[in-house]
């Protein structure tokens, strides 16, 4: 008799669902209760385990569950490796977050609301963090969850006890939705500090690849060239010194190619800042500075004033409303005309100290 003879036909393999795995494990549970009264539940046991093969095949190994004993409910985590790619072992295995439990909630609101939440956390979990940020917020949820179901399970013998672990559960579950927005924000300003150095470098690319051109007679090429880079590097300062005093935030919950192109806009941002003061106090526009009359000072002196305008986009947009009023005739009793006009800009959090 051959090997395959003997180990019988290949097992006909299905997907499985997460209910259909909660239900076959709740019987096959039952069953084992009742074994003592002479039941065998070695029937039961086969079909839980063989749709528990075709159930991890499909979405991972489970690393985290918890099986109501009482009703078909349970939560899961499950950890798929990377099958694909040439850095699969440096990527984050596929994590997923699974939940039965709407029968057994359907006369506790309140949990099934938290419930509801954790899955809307889990899902975000997955979609915007990595590595393991990720695994730290998903046993976060695990733990909330399994907690909640708890309640559900074997509940408390008085409402008011029902109460008071809802209360803890959403203190907890509270601290879960913490650490996924500092860890979301935290993993957003590399993106975004990322797209800054890219910016910075296509900046620089930009102004070799027109440099030789820019030949105006009576333009000093050196003033240019140097205000656009301290406005530059004064609009990456300031998303340093933000970041490091805890008062940038960002948008995390859009796709990472946005918060890059974000930040590959601020060193232009800060350059064109830096390059419009240049020319409004050359060209005389602004008269609110002493501009030296030593070369080498008044290259000094005009790298500050650019650096300042890409540090701070309010400061130099004040400052050239300034100038505009001026040249506009501004009295006491009004702002002037073009202020009046002009839109008011709404700051972001993400852009201007």
């Amino acid at each position: 008799m051959s090997r395959a003879q003997e180990i019988g036909p290949p097992r006909e393999q299905r997907a499985i669902s997460f209910p259909e795995l909660v239900r076959l494990r709740f019987v096959w549970r039952r069953r084992v209760t009742a074994a003592a009264d002479g039941e065998d539940p070695t029937e039961e046991a086969s079909a839980y385990y063989s749709a528990l093969a075709d159930f991890e095949r499909d979405n991972g190994r489970i690393v985290n569950a918890y099986w109501c004993s009482e009703t078909e409910a349970a939560v899961a985590l499950t950890e798929k490796p990377r099958s694909r790619g040439p850095l699969k072992r440096f990527r984050s295995p596929l994590r997923r977050f699974h939940r039965v439990s709407d029968f057994a909630t359907r006369k506790e609101p309140g949990i099934a609301r938290m419930l509801h939440q954790c899955d809307e956390l889990a899902i975000r979990a997955v979609e915007v963090l990595g590595g393991h940020n990720q695994r730290i917020c998903m046993q976060l949820v695990m733990a909330s969850s399994g907690h909640l179901l708890s309640l559900v399970d074997r509940p408390p013998p008085s409402e008011e006890k029902v109460r008071d672990a809802l209360v803890a559960q959403h203190d907890d579950f509270s601290g879960a939705q913490r650490y996924y927005r500092q860890a979301a924000n935290g993993e957003a300003q590399l993106v975004y500090f990322l797209g800054m150095v890219l910016g910075l470098g296509l900046l620089g690319g930009l102004y070799l690849a027109i440099g030789r051109w820019q030949n105006i007679a009576g333009v000093n090429e050196a003033h240019i060239v140097g205000c656009l880079t301290a406005g530059a590097i004064g609009a990456l300062v300031s998303v340093i010194a933000r970041i490091n005093t805890g008062s940038f935030a960002l948008n995390f919950d859009v796709a990472p190619g946005y918060t890059l192109f974000l930040g590959g806009l601020r060193p232009w941002i800060g350059s064109i800042f830096g390059l419009t003061i240049y020319f409004a106090i050359t060209s005389g526009f602004l008269d609110l500075f002493k501009v030296p009359a030593d070369p080498q000072e008044r290259f000094y002196f005009l790298c500050v004033v650019a650096f300042l305008a890409g540090f701070s986009e309010r400061w130099a947009q004040d400052t050239l409303t300034g100038g505009l009023g001026k040249r506009t005739g501004a009295t006491a009793s009004g702002p002037p005309a073009a202020a009046a006009e002009s839109p008011k800009r709404t700051e972001s959090a993400s852009t201007d100290p």
